[in-house]
Order: C-alpha cells, then sequence, then structure tokens
C-alpha cells in the first residue's frame, strides 16, 4: 500500500457507497497516475506540460477510469480527485467529466448528446462567467445575446479568467439572454467567433488562463441552453455543490502528498544518522497537519453526499467547505515546508509548486473571504433552521477564477 492509499484506506470503512470493486479500481487509478507522471515534462516547459495533463486525462478515460453511476459516483470521484491531488495540484483535471457535467445534466438532448462522447474521452470543457468587474457581481454582468429573425441568438461580450483556455473544445458561457436573465449555453471553442487572449498566472500553471472574447458568437436556444432560460444562476449553484467538494479533496491530496515525501525524508534522515533525532516541534507538526487533512477529506466526503442527494445544505457545504479545505491545504504546506530544509524551496521542488498552486486555489473558484461571507449570510438567513437558499447577490459570490 502505497501513495494516496496509504491515506485512503484506513477510511474505507466509513464510505460505504464504495464497493470492492471501486476499491480496486481506485488502487489501479493510483498505479496509472504513479506511471504516467513519472513521464511528466519539466515545469518550465509550460506548453509541453499542458499537452502532457491533457494526454493524462485522455489516457484515463482510454483505460476505463470513470466514477461508479449512482449515489456512489460523486463519492469516488472525490477519492479519484484526492489520489490525483497527492501527484500534483495540476491533475485537478484527471477524472470525470469536468465542467462538462453541466451539459450532461441540465444541456438540451441535442447537446448532451453531441458533447457525450467527447467529455467521456477526455476532451475538457471550460466554464466563462467571471467578468472585468468581478465574479460576485454577476447582476453587472455585461455579456449579452440578442435575439436574430431565424430565432437564434448571438453573444457578444468578454469573460476573463477563464482556466484551460487553449486546451478546452467548448465553454459553458454564462449571460445575459435577449429578456435580461442570467442564462448559460455551451459553445464549441473553435468557431471563428471566439477568441482566446492567453494570460501567464502565478501558481496553477499546468493549464493555460486568460480571456474569452465573444463576438457575435451564435448560439442556437433549441439545442445549446444549459437549463432553462433564465436559470444560469442556478445552473452554477447546482453545478458547484458537486465540484468545489472534488477541487477541494484535490488540494488535500496535495497537501498529503507534501506530508508523505516530507515524513519519508526526514525518517530517512534520521535512519543514515543525518538527523540524530526529529524535534518535538517536527513531530508535531506532523501529527497536527495529518489530522487535519484527513478531517477536512471526510467534510469534502460528506459534501459530495449532499450534493449527489441534492440535499439543500449541500450548496452551503460546497462554499464553506472548499474555503476551509484549502486553507487546510495552504496552512499544512506552509508548516511542513520548513522541514525537509533548503531543498524544499527551489523552484522546481514538488514542495515549493505545492505551495504555490496552493496558494492560486485560495483566489480561484470563490476568492475564500466571499465564500465565507456567503455561508455567514446563509447562516443568518435561517439560524434556527435548515440552511435557506442563499440570496443571488451572495450565492455568485465566486470569481471563477482558475480553478473553475
Amino acid at each position: 500500500m502505497t501513495g494516496a492509499s496509504i491515506w485512503l484506506d484506513p477510511l474505507r470503512s466509513s464510505i460505504g457507497e464504495v464497493d470492492d470493486s471501486g476499491w480496486h479500481d481506485l488502487h489501479r487509478l493510483a498505479d496509472d497516475l504513479s506511471a504516467l507522471c513519472a513521464a511528466a515534462p519539466r515545469l518550465a516547459d509550460s506548453t509541453a506540460r499542458s499537452q502532457w495533463l491533457l494526454q493524462v486525462r485522455r489516457d484515463l478515460a482510454s483505460r476505463g477510469h470513470r466514477s461508479p453511476t449512482g449515489r456512489a459516483g460523486l463519492v469516488w470521484q472525490t477519492l479519484a480527485q484526492f489520489t490525483a491531488g497527492f501527484h500534483d495540484l495540476d491533475l485537478r483535471d484527471a477524472t470525470g467529466t469536468g465542467h462538462g457535467a453541466m451539459i450532461l445534466a441540465e444541456g438540451t438532448a441535442d447537446a448532451a448528446v453531441r458533447w457525450r462522447t467527447r467529455v467521456e474521452a477526455g476532451q475538457l470543457v471550460g466554464i466563462a462567467a467571471t467578468e472585468r468587474h468581478g465574479g460576485s457581481r454577476i447582476q453587472e454582468m455585461t455579456t449579452r445575446a440578442v435575439l436574430r429573425r431565424d430565432g437564434t441568438w448571438q453573444i457578444t461580450g468578454e469573460k476573463c479568467w477563464v482556466s484551460r483556455l487553449i486546451e478546452s473544445t467548448g465553454f459553458v458561457v454564462f449571460f445575459r439572454d435577449p429578456d435580461g436573465r442570467i442564462s448559460a449555453a455551451v459553445v464549441d471553442a473553435d468557431q471563428p467567433h471566439v477568441e482566446r487572449e492567453v494570460i501567464e498566472p502565478f501558481g496553477l500553471e499546468g493549464w493555460s488562463w486568460g480571456l474569452l472574447h465573444l463576438n457575435q458568437v451564435p448560439v442556437d436556444p433549441a439545442a445549446d441552453l444549459i437549463g432553462r432560460p433564465g436559470d444560469g444562476l442556478g445552473v452554477f449553484r447546482r453545478h458547484f455543490a458537486g465540484f468545489r467538494p472534488l477541487v477541494t479533496a484535490t488540494a488535500l491530496g496535495t497537501a498529503a502528498g507534501v506530508h508523505t515525501l516530507v515524513t519519508g525524508a526526514l525518517a530517512a534522515k534520521a535512519r543514515v544518522g543525518v538527523l540524530p533525532r526529529i524535534r518535538d516541534n517536527a513531530l508535531v507538526v506532523l501529527g497536527r497537519t495529518h489530522a487535519e487533512i484527513t478531517a477536512a477529506l471526510l467534510a469534502a466526503i460528506t459534501t459530495s453526499r449532499l450534493a449527489a442527494d441534492e440535499h439543500p445544505h449541500a450548496d452551503f457545504a460546497a462554499r464553506v467547505g472548499k474555503a476551509a479545505g484549502v486553507d487546510t491545504a495552504v496552512r499544512a504546506v506552509a508548516d511542513l515546508a520548513p522541514l525537509i530544509g533548503a531543498a524544499g524551496f527551489q523552484r522546481a521542488h514538488p514542495v515549493a509548486k505545492a505551495r504555490a498552486d496552493l496558494t492560486g486555489l485560495l483566489y480561484a473558484d470563490g476568492i475564500h473571504d466571499s465564500l465565507y461571507r456567503s455561508g455567514g449570510v446563509s447562516l443568518l438567513a435561517a439560524p434556527t433552521g435548515g440552511i435557506a437558499p442563499t440570496r443571488a447577490d451572495v450565492a455568485t459570490a465566486d470569481h471563477y477564477d482558475p480553478a473553475a
């Protein structure tokens, strides 16, 4: 038992949704990821790296790494993404349908048919929602569709901080429909009315990132809409209730990978006598961070259960859980890094990369203060009962940034 399995197998008795076959598939996934990651290109070559990441996704899809059907699916996917993150946070898109899940779950019958084979073969779908003013003020969205004489729409506007900008073959775009309501539709990435402008990020550099320019992009509402007209906010909330715990689990997997690396390095130094003894403060950090990572992972699994059951608490749990889980991962890696010494502060070292990536994730898929704030608003709205549906202006306090 190695790698992520060291962390996951002790939790097996508490995860009843995943049967023996599911655990076997997780172990097979861990083995395949280990082999694929051994051939990863150098971090400095961002183009080669993004191509490699996309190929990893395709290879895993071709090898049959898919979540089970039914309620167990999202829970298994959470464990799979923890396994992927154990190797590298850039593998947050290694498994599953990603943002393509919106098309398959809520797209028109035509859209679902067109995209199912592409998504299941490993193609990526990006999400385009944030604008210059920031995603938290969604009521100020300026990207707009106009009605044409033939009944189709044309979308014009600009979307910012779009991840998987070059690698995606399609985007779920949020915009104002001709009636002024927030709607969502899938747009093919390579049509001539779509332009992409790459911006170099700090951290989370595995996937391309930048601006998406939409210039009278044609959309057929009968074939391309995601959800009902005017239900864009609902589409977003339902999707991210299930997507955020996957991001959280990936981040926690990255922290677990750093923990395992640091623990192994300290043990090796002690074994050969380089360290006469492991200081108590180091032992405290190892014990505390292990407990915190495990607890946050169990919380993410619970959130996935709520999302799978379409529980009214799922959206709230996903928002505050993502913020808290990534906070946990960031603190853990920050505390663990000094234990490995100066080597861990080299730019190309996996610990240094993990720190940069996790710092970026504090701003991606919802700036954390906004997520915590929206959670507080939800709690005050129903202080003695269940979590009330979130106000539109608070529920969209999500900046849909690099990890989204």
